[in-house]
């Protein structure tokens, strides 16, 4: 992002994990913030990787510019567009079927909303739900990866669950993109957002990363459910 000139990388490993920010989290809710702080970011899916194997690929284009920008994200607005989507690779549909009755029964997402995907791409089998909610500031999305010996209707739940507690919050940036968002703005000169409860992974990362860039981080309680963080150069 702050190189004088452009970078190619390729990842490659698990494109889906349960502890890690899949693909479409950075394709969709990450990368799109960040390339309103300045640099053109872009990412492609090569082939998915899941537990145990990996073997999964990433090539990710950054090219930095000389401008960067503030970002603030204070407010949610409106949900323009909801969209269930189960992956099923290597994997029967029925597993899909299953988790998008889930969504269909907790959240009440219908019709073109639950959507089932089937792919070979990939070393072994996997299966990943994503939970997408495209707003007028941004697009949150959240992610249930399929483990063995887990039923599919449990991987549902666990996601959905994310999903009502981010709706429940009313703040615009949820758990995991809280974390992830602080280095960005303070590469790009400051920024702020109001998120929900501060996770031990946020707290942290704050600190650390006062440690190495001369910025200051500050949190604030708005609410009872509702914190506002801000990034000053």
């Amino acid at each position: 992002m702050i190189a004088n000139d452009p970078s190619l990388v390729t990842l490659e490993g698990g494109t889906h994990n349960v502890h890690a920010p899949p693909y479409d989290f950075l394709a969709k809710t990450f990368l799109p913030l960040v390339r309103r702080t300045g640099p053109r970011v872009e990412i492609d899916l090569v082939r998915y990787g899941f537990y145990p194997p990996g073997g999964g690929k990433l090539t990710v284009l950054i090219e930095p510019t000389g401008e960067r920008r503030r970002l603030d994200i204070t407010e949610r607005g409106l949900i323009r567009r909801r969209l269930a989507r189960s992956l099923c690779v290597k994997l029967p549909p029925s597993v899909g079927e299953r988790e998008l009755s889930v969504v269909r029964e907790r959240l009440g997402w219908e019709g073109d909303e639950l959507q089932v995907e089937t792919s070979d791409n990939a070393l072994s089998p996997g299966n990943v739900l994503t939970l997408e909610m495209e707003g007028e500031r941004l697009t949150e999305l959240f992610t249930g990866v399929g483990e063995r010996g887990v039923r599919a209707e449990i991987i549902a739940g666990r996601a959905v669950a994310e999903v009502e507690n981010y709706l429940a919050d009313r703040a615009p940036v949820g758990e995991h993109l809280a974390d992830q968002l602080l280095i960005p703005l303070a590469l790009a000169g400051g920024g702020s957002f109001v998120t929900g409860e501060l996770s031990s992974h946020t707290t942290t990362n704050i600190e650390i990363i006062k440690m190495f860039l001369d910025v200051e981080i500050t949190t604030e309680r708005l609410s009872e459910k509702q914190w506002k963080v801000e990034v000053s150069a």
